[in-house]
């Protein structure tokens, strides 16, 4: 049986690029704040979506063959932030809480993006 070449993974600067173009083509609204009061259980859950995005950005890091070691330090306490926020709520169903944690976690994404633009590794 051939083994079939692994592709090799995309650069962590692609893989957010991606990530934030797909969030800028969608309801970015809702993170931002501008649609919160038109859907707010439907923003819970995109925001959801973004932190579950955010965390896929640290696994990407965490297997980053190009990095040296300590490399994505200062972007681990930025992500470790935003997860302190999304942890506020009492649950995925908890919407006012959800809502409130909103800005706080995408402040924190926010620096994140700005923290991958200064630091391209590939």
């Amino acid at each position: 049986m051939a083994s079939v070449a692994k592709k090799p993974p995309k650069a962590v600067t692609a893989q957010w690029d991606e990530t934030m173009e797909w969030w800028a083509s969608h309801d970015i609204g809702c993170l931002t704040g501008t649609d919160v009061e038109e859907d707010p259980e439907g923003c819970t859950i995109r925001i959801q979506n973004f932190v579950d995005d955010v965390r896929k950005i640290r696994t990407a890091m965490n297997t980053d063959p190009a990095a040296p070691k300590g490399f994505y330090t200062e972007a681990y306490v930025i992500i470790d932030r935003l997860e302190t926020y999304a942890a506020t709520p009492a649950g995925e169903d908890d919407t006012a809480g959800w809502l409130a944690a909103r800005p706080l976690i995408w402040m924190e994404g926010h620096d994140l993006g700005e923290w991958i633009a200064e630091h391209p590794l590939q």
